[in-house]
């Protein structure tokens, strides 16, 4: 099966989208395309790589990844392709892909120089490589070796005797307000103490639930997703329509969230 995901920052109103796959369709036998999403901030780099980060395992060996976001033609740029645990992923060298990846062995790694593609053309420069993967071939084959690979500046919790303290890095579409803060790094630091979730504005949130169904109805908490990342949730049930935590607490991203520890 020939899988190949999209990440972008497009949007859905416009053609781009159907332009970009109508360059693998021509290209690739019945492809199964998948949309990671086309709803990206605009040019945010931390965004998309945080949702191909949270999909790609998902995803069977051998397929392709192709994230569009900072792709944009432009003097300099590299466009590049690395495989690891049987996946390729391609984008621009722009960070993106070495967050996706992060704590990930990278078994190849190439920048995207194929003969008789126009380098500035992005869709056929992806969908060229993205066939020439699919039809068994050799990365290697696919333009000389990548020599040096840009990182995204993220920032990372930080950790004191009573507290850890992080920040918001991404809001779904229910207004869940998703942190940089591991479960792991919770119960490392917790040593049996009560834990209290603090935020912008003087508000705190009391307790962590371990499941988001767990949550009262319109209460406002927080809770560990599935990825075991601290999240700050409002409670929904009977399909009622409630504010999410962001327009209730007046969260965004990069805002400080931060567990107290007493």
């Amino acid at each position: 099966m020939a899988v190949i995901t999209l990440t972008s920052d497009f949007g859905l109103r416009d053609t781009t989208v159907a332009l970009a796959k109508s360059r693998f369709i021509r290209r690739i036998a019945a492809p199964q395309m998948i949309d990671i999403s086309h709803l990206v901030e605009p040019y945010n780099l931390v965004e998309a790589a945080f949702m191909l980060r949270r999909t790609h395992a998902e995803f069977p060996q051998g397929t392709v990844h192709c994230v569009f976001v900072g792709a944009a033609p432009k003097e300099g740029i590299e466009y590049i392709c690395l495989r690891s645990s049987g996946q390729f992923f391609i984008a621009a060298n722009n960070g993106i892909l070495t967050s996706v990846l992060r704590g990930k062995k990278i078994t190849g790694a190439r920048v995207l120089d194929i003969r008789g593609i126009d380098p500035s053309d992005v869709f056929d420069l992806f969908a060229a490589a993205t066939a020439h993967l699919l039809e068994g071939g050799k990365l290697e084959m696919l333009g000389p070796p990548l020599t040096k690979v840009k990182n995204l500046k993220e920032s990372k919790p930080a950790v004191s005797e009573h507290a850890i303290s992080g920040h918001i890095v991404y809001v779904d579409h229910l207004g869940t307000c998703v942190t940089n803060i591991p479960k792991s790094l919770f119960i490392s630091h917790q040593m049996g103490r009560k834990a209290t979730v603090e935020t912008v504005r003087n508000r705190s949130v009391p307790k962590i639930y371990e499941r988001r169904a767990d949550v009262p109805q319109s209460a406002i908490a927080a809770h560990w997703d599935e990825y075991g990342m601290l999240c700050v949730v409002v409670g929904k049930s009977g399909g009622e329509h409630i504010k999410g935590s962001n327009q209730l607490l007046g969260l965004k991203i990069n805002d400080w969230v931060r567990i107290d520890l007493v």
